[in-house]
């Protein structure tokens, strides 16, 4: 089976689904005008994968150095055997101690799991993927994941990404804390609460208790750092970092600074005359500020996630309906993988829950209400919308799609 066509006639969850169902072994590239990725599957397990941008192994070296498990110095020094030798990277630094086969699979994994989901934000491109009868790849250190694990990873990084791109559109982005550092601890988990005797009800604390990953980002967020130097050094991927530092925001722990290697052309003396403020306006001051973070703390009490002075992710109904819109794209493109493997369309959409092609939960919208779907009459496309609890069609959720062009 041969599989090629545009990123923008079928999608990219499909793909995987599909190699992912039939248990496929070969190689998956994946090309726009940036860049060409390749991603090597075997029974349906994604082993390896690499970026025209930046070899794989530039990549990891580079990882393990800014997670300070490798000096830049030892680090020259193995790529010159390698280059020598022509052996892998991480063959060479577990044979010569430097690293820990633990230290390698984590640091592999990390690196093909940043490539793979990348090219899930892509908005086109092209693909093509060349079934083979075994692959190669480094099957001591490489732990194989599975199709269902990137669909669920991918498919919540499309869902999200717009919306955390709102507030962090660069990697270039540098962020200070916009609280004590001292402040802030690690929350215990529900074991050592339960070992520790203590209980969730205890007495309040002023401290902001922050998961273990969490706390750490924070600490790293030093007012020189990118978030791309965060990612670096945290060994997390961009969308788990960025998803965190999004919360941050949202909940006034840090704040932007700018951009990296951005000019400090406000930060120089004014010319402008030293006007001195008397008492009585100072004063004024002090209680207006206090009226208004009175009033901001009850605004925040009504909505949680908001950030105080702008407008509530959570209130108005930008994710509900971005949540809503993203499920129905996925239907359509489980429907077209269906019909892809089939032949036929699916009677109804808890078919593609029962072929593998969706989870349950997609074939509700935001407010749990059921979307339309119903096939023409010569079964050669389909229409496909949200509804309200009336079922009257949702403004700008139509999709109509004739499957037979797709297949010709």
């Amino acid at each position: 089976m041969a599989l090629e066509g545009t990123i923008k006639d079928f999608g990219l969850p499909d793909i995987f689904q599909l190699i992912g169902l039939q248990r496929k072994t070969g190689l998956l590239t994946l090309r726009n005008d940036k860049e060409t990725v390749t991603v090597i599957f075997e029974n349906g397990m994604v082993v390896l994968a690499d970026s025209s941008s930046k070899r794989l192994e530039d990549r990891l070296g580079n990882v393990l150095v800014k997670q300070g498990r490798l000096s830049k110095e030892r680090l020259d020094e193995v790529l010159q055997v390698q280059k020598a030798t022509l052996q892998r990277l991480g063959h060479i630094l577990i044979a010569a101690n430097h690293i820990t086969a633990k230290d390698l699979q984590t640091a592999l994994h990390m690196q093909i799991s940043q490539i793979v989901f990348k090219v899930f934000r892509w908005r086109d491109g092209e693909y093509h993927f060349a079934p083979s009868e075994s692959v190669d790849y480094d099957r001591e250190n490489t732990n194989p994941m599975s199709a269902d694990f990137i669909l669920m990873e991918g498919i919540r990084m499309v869902d999200e990404w717009p919306i955390i791109e709102k507030k962090i559109p660069s990697m270039d982005l540098v962020f200070r804390a916009a609280v004590d550092p001292h402040l802030v601890e690690v929350k215990p988990d529900e074991d050592e609460i339960a070992i520790g005797g203590g209980s969730k009800g205890g007495a309040p604390s002023n401290k902001i208790r922050l998961s273990a990953d969490e706390e750490r980002i924070f600490r790293k967020v030093d007012g020189s750092r990118t978030v791309q130097s965060i990612i670096d050094s945290t060994g997390q991927s961009d969308f788990e970092v960025c998803r965190i530092l999004f919360d941050f925001l949202n909940r006034n722990l840090i704040a932007p600074v700018g951009r990296a290697g951005a000019s400090k052309e406000s930060s120089g003396p004014s010319e402008a005359p030293t006007r001195v403020a008397s008492p009585a306006i100072g004063y004024i001051l002090i209680c207006a500020a206090t009226v208004l973070s009175l009033l901001g703390l009850a605004l925040q009490a009504t909505t949680p996630f908001g950030v105080i002075t702008r407008p509530a992710l959570l209130k108005k109904n930008l994710l509900p309906d971005g949540v809503t819109h993203a499920r129905l794209e996925r239907i359509d493109r489980a429907v077209v993988a269906f019909h892809l493997v089939h032949g036929v369309l699916p009677g109804s959409l808890s078919e593609l829950v029962d072929e593998g092609l969706l989870d349950r939960t997609f074939l509700v919208d935001a407010w749990s209400r059921p979307y339309h779907y119903e096939t023409t009459e010569n079964g050669g496309g389909y229409v496909l919308e949200a509804v309200d609890e009336h079922g009257k069609k949702v403004p700008g959720s139509l999709i109509v799609r004739a499957v037979a062009r797709d297949r010709s």
